[in-house]
């Protein structure tokens, strides 16, 4: 491995972490000589705000003990720093469960002092746990169970009424597991959907939908025309004889078939489909709760979240100005969130993330920083909610996200998104690292598990990734360019030509697109972020279109550096690595890919990106039959023949196949020929084939392409791996890769760090 390449590129946080031992900071105090914990206040369950915040001393009198709230541990600071100049400043908070009514909102006023940090920070070992739930009781068997519901479900149903302070409820849980709504079978759309389909109308054939009595009451969750997007939108009418149903707010594009996926559509929430135990409908218009129980009657722990977001650090935002003033200094470690609720998507935003996969500047997550500088979450768990974990919005600089698990989430796992394309780029140089990310986007399926959107110069480093409907990292930027196309461009900052007035465009060149982002480039703020070192697998588990690492959209210099990626199960176009569209200057280095399923590529590029140093083994064909006779797979693929590829680099690449009916690269978008002459005006040179089932397999793609001038060093020979049956990819000594310059790594430095505290088995 390239050790002295690889330390330098390490923050000193990480770098520290690796010399001394995981971790070096997660309690934030130390005995004192009796061996109590120090601190200047403390949080306990049985404490009270009319308390001094101290620890209370053994055997003594309870008139004076810790606070009861977080609320009051911050505001005790706020009066703390009035009267003392102290830079570190500790709240040590006890085990147990604290309910939030309201969030908890951290302002400029409780920013640590200047080169100092105020840490609210588990107590010793204890496991202090933050929820929105609020208990459901007073669950009852109807005398008389409503008509609309199945005869089978109707003498097994209990209901409910929702206590007034929950407005709305759109997920149940049992303790921590969430319970499945009631949801009809899935169905297909009758045909595909065109450019005139209102986006917020789907046809259906019958019997799938119904003009149920509480038709209203209903959700329609859909995969819309593609297969890389999801909506949940409210029912508004069914007209049963045209097949046609609305909803109140439009898709994220129209509905219809999409290629990979048969059943795309659902409707939930609706009485006569509650036919299943385990499964409930919250009927709005009487305020109940119907709940057909697993296990016969409703457990005393059955609880709906409350709150979107549980913590709030806020900075003053000046969202129209060049400026805004971020909170600083502060820091979470050890602590549980859990219980948020999920926003509904129906209605105005401020905005999209690249195909409705979030939205922008909204409280959608467990804990949100919009506006922080300095800040960091440390061995803190986001688990078990209905939205997304983590999230850090506008401007967000030099924050740590580090050893937290996130899981379970109905959302995105850990989000990054900075202000839209434009002057204003203050969101940068957060570190990502160390992360235990799993079993996200349960609701929304279309959700990446860590998202970094028009954001640069972070490190996404040493994450674990895995088992999630779709996408494992994804690093965008994609945005349409003026304020009508999308809400979050910045209109009044940026100055572009126009497309038809460049150069290439006058003459002709297909270069003018590369032209149009050279424009474009410096108003994208997702620029020379380092993706490193994380393991992924299992992802894209429902969706049809996604991948382990996706790019599209960005600035230059993002660096996609030895992860290590592998058993993706998807039967649709889903790549180990992804440069989408709009994409230039990405750097794909020292990857492996293993044990691929997909009808896609190992690592696919649209424009200007390099593939260098990658191992690529063994993809698997999809189980889904391929109706397109075009379609062939492929190990490396450049998508688009329109679009610029001169200058790219494709070197020193390992290309293990167990198929001989694979192409080694395929050049076309279209895949109707895995030959081409793409290739002869890039460097694409120094890679090795080996297909032990056809010797000739990479000979046959290096004989035709050094026709054009490339390949003309690479060879058609066994890497002579360790033991590839069992992903050892490390090279032997009389390997051939070593003569052509092949940089093998040990796939083992990937995922998780050593003693992450909240992964108890082997990553």
């Amino acid at each position: 491995m390239r050790l002295c390449a690889w330390l330098l590129l390490l923050s000193p946080v990480t770098y520290g972490l690796l010399l001394i031992g995981f971790p070096t900071d997660t309690l934030a105090s130390v005995p004192d000589e009796a061996g109590r914990r120090t601190a200047d206040f403390f949080v306990a369950v049985d404490g009270s705000d009319q308390w001094s915040g101290q620890l209370a001393q053994p055997n003594e009198a309870r008139t004076d003990g810790p606070f009861a709230t977080l609320t009051k541990a911050r505001d005790a600071i706020r009066a703390l720093k009035q009267i003392r100049d102290k830079k570190e400043i500790h709240v040590l908070i006890r085990g147990g469960v604290y309910r939030l009514d309201e969030t908890v909102v951290f302002s400029i006023e409780d920013s640590a002092p200047a080169d100092g940090t105020i840490t609210y920070a588990a107590y010793g070992t204890e496991k202090p746990v933050f929820t929105s739930a609020v208990p459901i009781v007073g669950w009852k068997k109807p005398e008389h169970p409503s008509p609309l519901l199945p005869e089978m479900a109707r003498d097994r149903v209990w209901v409910a009424d929702v206590p007034p302070r929950l407005l709305n409820v759109l997920t149940l849980y049992e303790g921590n597991q969430r319970l499945s709504r009631a949801s009809s079978q899935g169905f297909t759309p009758v045909a595909y959907a065109n450019a005139t389909t209102p986006p917020n109308q789907i046809a259906f054939p019958p019997g799938a939908m119904k003009n149920w009595p509480d038709v209203k009451n209903g959700e329609l969750r859909v995969i819309p025309s593609c297969d890389y997007e999801m909506c949940l939108l409210s029912l508004a009418e069914v007209d049963e004889q045209a097949g046609l149903g609305k909803t109140t707010a439009p898709a994220s594009r129209t509905m219809g078939r999409v290629k990979f996926l048969d059943e795309t559509a659902w409707v939930e929430n609706i009485l006569e489909v509650l036919d299943q135990p385990g499964e409930w409908v919250f009927s709005a218009a009487d305020r109940k709760l119907y709940l057909w129980p697993a296990q016969g009657e409703p457990s005393e722990t059955i609880n709906a979240p409350l709150l979107t977001e549980l913590i709030r650090v806020e900075g003053k935002i000046d969202y129209d100005g060049p400026d805004d003033s971020p909170v600083t200094g502060l820091a979470f470690q050890g602590l549980t969130f859990t219980g948020g609720e999920r926003r509904p998507w129906n209605g105005a935003t401020k905005g999209e993330l690249q195909h409705k996969w979030e939205h922008f500047d909204v409280p959608t997550a467990l804990m949100r920083l919009r506006g922080a500088r300095g800040c960091t979450v440390q061995a803190c768990r986001f688990v078990d909610t209905s939205g997304t974990g983590l999230r850090l919005d506008l401007t967000c600089l030099d924050n740590r996200i580090i050893d937290n698990e996130v899981a379970h989430t109905g959302g995105v796992g850990i989000l990054l998104a900075g202000y839209g394309p434009g002057t204003k780029d203050v969101h940068q140089r957060n570190d990502v690292s160390n992360n235990w990310v799993h079993h996200v986007g349960e609701i929304y399926w279309a959700s990446p598990a860590i998202m970094v959107w028009q954001s640069g110069e972070n490190r996404v480093t040493h994450n674990l990734v895995h088992n999630t409907p779709y996408s494992g990292i994804t690093v965008s930027g994609r945005t349409g360019w003026t304020s009508e196309t999308d809400a979050t461009f910045r209109a009044s900052e940026v100055k572009l030509p126009a497309y038809d007035a460049l150069p290439s465009a006058a003459s002709g060149a297909n270069s003018v697109h590369r032209e149009w982002w050279e424009a474009r480039e410096k108003y994208m703020h997702g620029r020379k972020n380092l993706v490193a070192w994380n393991e992924i697998h299992d992802v894209m588990e429902r969706m049809g279109d996604g991948n382990g690492i996706y790019i599209s959209g960005t600035g230059k210099e993002n660096h996609i550096y030895q992860n290590y990626i592998h058993h993706l199960d998807g039967d649709g176009t889903a790549s180990g690595i992804r440069c989408d569209n709009d994409q230039y200057e990405t750097l794909i280095d020292g990857n492996v890919l293993y044990r691929i399923r997909s009808a896609q590529t190992g690592i696919s590029t649209t424009e200007t990106n390099h593939i260098v140093g990658n191992i690529i083994v063994d993809l698997i064909p999809s189980r889904r039959p391929i109706t397109k006779p075009n379609i062939v797979h492929g190990y490396i693929a450049i998508s688009d023949p329109t679009w610029p590829i001169e200058g790219a680099r494709i070197k020193h690449n390992i290309i293990w196949s167990s198929r001989a009916d694979y192409w080694p690269i395929v050049e076309h978008r279209s895949f109707s020929t895995g030959a081409g002459d793409r290739l002869k005006d890039t460097d694409t040179d120094d890679n090795l084939y080996y297909c032990p089932a056809d010797p000739l397999w990479g000979q046959r793609h290096i004989d035709e392409q050094r026709r054009h001038g490339v390949e003309l060093h690479s060879l058609s020979a066994n890497p002579m791996f360790v033991d590839v049956d069992h992903g050892d990819f490390r090279l032997q000594p009389d390997s051939p890769a070593r003569a052509l310059g092949f940089p093998s790594w040990d796939i083992s430095t990937a995922g998780l760090l050593a003693g992450h505290p909240y992964h108890q088995s082997a990553p």
